[in-house]
């Protein structure tokens, strides 16, 4: 018998030890995962072909360029060089120059179409983690886009990019999370017939999904994680739990029987001589 089957033999036979340990090491996971954090991957580790190399150069060579951001000032009715227009430019330019961390707000450029002007700004501190930094910006610049209502503002830059691309991962991997469960639950109870038998599996895949995370969050000190990778071990965990337990509740095909012969034939057959 493997190690998984002397594993298994052994919890049924220590049901109450097995479940208490377990319970134990989903505990002490959960708590060394919180207390050391998690490291995610870098903008060069995250990039790739000569992006990757570029990023990798500029880290090594201890530059850290800047998480800089554009807003686009538009108007269809006013022209940049009307005092409408300067006074919208104005308040943005002052709204962002107050905040904490927000440097070398300027005004920039102007469309050749004379309807839309740029201001630039550059957030302090790292670029590869600016995006969970930049939602107080974003709610100043709608601030302002408020209080000139003739104007569009709009806002964009990686920080800005990085967080609306991650908040509609993130929105689409929960809903996966949420959905995956109770259809797993009904899938094994389909194949089970009893409530008991097909929450066991579930709940055994949940504890082992917090547990994932949590010993996760310790591995990522050595090998950076990515943002999505606890939702991606939600939604595994819990199809292949699944998948495994409907097909052990499948019978095996019975094997096809052996051809016999008619006693018509057994008849007709020669004797031996």
């Amino acid at each position: 018998m493997n190690i998984a089957g002397r594993m298994g033999r052994w919890s049924a036979a220590h049901w109450k030890t097995a479940t208490l340990g377990w319970l134990a090491l989903v505990a002490i996971a959960l708590f060394a995962g919180q207390t050391v954090g998690t490291r995610t991957l870098s903008n060069a580790q995250e990039a790739q072909d000569g992006s990757a190399r570029a990023e990798t150069i500029l880290a090594r060579a201890g530059f850290e360029p800047p998480a800089s951001e554009v807003v686009l000032v538009q108007s269809s009715a006013v022209r940049p060089g009307d005092p409408a227009f300067r006074a919208a430019v104005g308040d943005l330019v002052a709204a962002l120059g107050r905040m904490p961390g927000i440097g070398r707000v300027k005004s920039t450029a102007v469309s050749k179409d004379g309807r839309s002007e740029l201001v630039s700004f550059d957030m302090a501190g790292r670029a590869d983690n600016a995006d969970k930094r930049i939602q107080p910006v974003l709610d100043r610049v709608a601030a302002v886009q408020r209080a000139h209502p003739g104007f569009t503002l709009q806002e964009v830059g990686d920080a800005s990019a990085n967080q609306a691309a991650n908040d509609v991962i993130n929105t689409d991997l929960k809903h996966a999370e949420l959905t995956s469960v109770p259809v797993t639950f009904v899938i094994l109870l389909l194949a089970f017939g009893a409530f008991v038998a097909a929450g066991l599996p579930v709940l055994l895949a949940l504890s082992a999904v917090l547990a994932t995370v949590g010993l996760g969050a310790v591995v990522s000190h050595v090998v950076h994680a990515s943002d999505t990778t606890s939702s991606v071990a939600a939604s595994a965990r819990s199809g292949r739990r699944g998948a495994r337990r409907a097909r052990r509740s499948t019978p095996p095909p019975r094997p096809p029987a052996a051809p016999c012969s008619s006693p018509a034939s057994r008849s007709s057959s020669p004797a031996p001589a």
